[in-house]
């Protein structure tokens, strides 16, 4: 690890990445089990935008010199217990974990931008921001399928 990087940091861009690795998951199972097809287009977009997050926090790690795992076996089941409520009748409550869970990141992102950017990492702080603004997006489309 670069010691320029702490290694608390390190552990919450790990972290992270697990939250995406389980975000694709969960949105991938979804779209299988939804009835409702412009949901399940958006389940299927944020899957495969989830492989171009993985894709970017990967390489973002790899040029802070940090590690993750490959697979989450704590998501995979998160994501197979999310599509068994979902199928429940619990689909109002499974959409407003997602809805938290983009927004919680997209604020992470922004830290994570911010911390980067005040300790010189400039192009990692930008990629950063720009993973947020999707997060935030997302969030933002998710949003209209979750009543207040």
């Amino acid at each position: 690890m670069n010691p320029s990087i702490d290694p608390a940091f390190a552990a919450e861009f790990a972290r992270t990445l697990r939250d995406e690795i389980g975000a694709r998951a969960v949105y991938r199972r979804l779209a299988r089990r939804e009835r409702d097809p412009e949901l399940v287009r958006l389940f299927l977009v944020f899957a495969e935008e989830g492989d171009a997050i993985e894709h970017s926090l990967r390489e973002l790690m790899r040029g802070l010199e940090a590690h993750g795992r490959e697979r989450s076996v704590f998501r995979w089941f998160s994501a197979r217990a999310l599509s068994g409520l979902a199928r429940l009748g619990l689909r109002r409550f499974v959409l407003r974990l997602c809805l938290e869970s983009e927004e919680v990141l997209a604020r992470r992102y922004a830290g994570f931008a911010h911390w980067l950017a005040g300790g010189g990492w400039i192009g990692a702080a930008r990629a950063c921001d720009q993973l947020g603004s999707r997060k935030a997006t997302r969030a933002h489309a998710l949003r209209a399928w979750v009543p207040r």
